[in-house]
C-alpha cells in the first residue's frame, strides 16, 4: 500500500514537473500584438548580460527588434566567473570597494537621442559594468530608458540609480522583467524570461 502511494506521488511530481516546463517554455512566444510606439529620435540599446541564458539579452533583442535601434553589448574586458555565484562575490567586492569593472570600449551613435539601459539586478540594483558605462556615458540631454532582469528578487533600486547616474537626462519608465533563477535553472525549467514579446511592446505603447 505504502509502495502503491509513493509511486502515485512520484507519477503526479513528475507530471507537475514536466507541465511546469511546458508552461514556462511557452511563455517565450513572438509578439501577438501591434507596435504603437513612435520613438521621438534614433535609439541605441546598451546592455550587460551575464547567465547562460542570457535574459538581459532576450529583452534587449525583443526592444531592439521593435524600435529598431542600434544594440550595444557591454563586454567587461576580465569576464565574471562561470560558476554564478563566484560572480556574485565579485560584483559585491567591487560594490564595497567602489572598484569600476573595466568594459571594452562602447561606441553610442552620435545622433542617438534614446538610450535604453539593461542590466541584471544584483544587490538591489544595476551589475557593475553598467555602472562603469554610466559614469563614463552621463548621457546628458538625452531619453535615458531602464530595463531590467531578475531572478525573483524584484528591481531593487535600479530605476533611482539610473536617474541618479544620469542627472541631465530625462528618465523614463523602465520595464522589469523575472527570468529564471538557478534553482528552475537546475530542474531543467529554466526560461529566459518569464515575460513574453507582448509585455514589451505593451510597456513600450504605454512610454512613447
Amino acid at each position: 500500500m505504502k509502495i502503491a502511494i509513493i509511486v502515485i506521488i512520484v507519477i503526479v511530481l513528475v507530471g507537475i514537473i514536466t507541465v511546469g516546463c511546458r508552461l514556462l517554455n511557452s511563455r517565450n512566444t513572438e509578439a501577438t500584438i501591434a507596435v504603437t510606439a513612435k520613438l521621438p529620435g534614433k535609439a541605441a540599446i546598451v546592455y550587460f548580460s551575464q547567465s547562460k541564458v542570457q535574459n538581459t539579452a532576450l529583452v534587449a533583442k525583443w526592444i531592439q527588434k521593435h524600435v529598431d535601434g542600434e544594440l550595444v553589448e557591454v563586454i567587461p574586458v576580465n569576464p565574471y566567473p562561470d560558476a554564478y555565484s563566484d560572480t556574485l562575490k565579485e560584483a559585491n567586492r567591487e560594490r564595497k570597494e567602489e572598484t569600476p569593472r573595466e568594459i571594452q570600449p562602447v561606441t553610442i551613435p552620435e545622433d542617438c537621442e534614446i538610450v535604453f539601459i539593461g542590466s541584471p539586478i544584483w544587490y538591489g540594483t544595476y551589475a557593475p559594468p553598467i555602472a562603469t558605462f554610466l559614469k563614463a556615458n552621463p548621457l546628458a540631454g538625452k531619453t535615458v530608458v531602464p530595463f531590467c532582469t531578475h531572478g525573483g528578487g524584484g528591481a531593487g533600486r535600479f530605476e533611482q540609480d539610473v536617474q541618479a547616474a544620469c542627472p541631465e537626462a530625462k528618465v523614463l519608465k523602465g520595464f522589469v522583467a523575472r527570468g529564471s533563477n538557478q534553482i528552475e535553472r537546475r530542474l531543467d525549467v529554466g526560461v529566459p524570461s518569464h515575460h513574453t514579446e507582448d509585455d514589451v511592446i505593451t510597456w513600450l505603447n504605454g512610454i512613447f
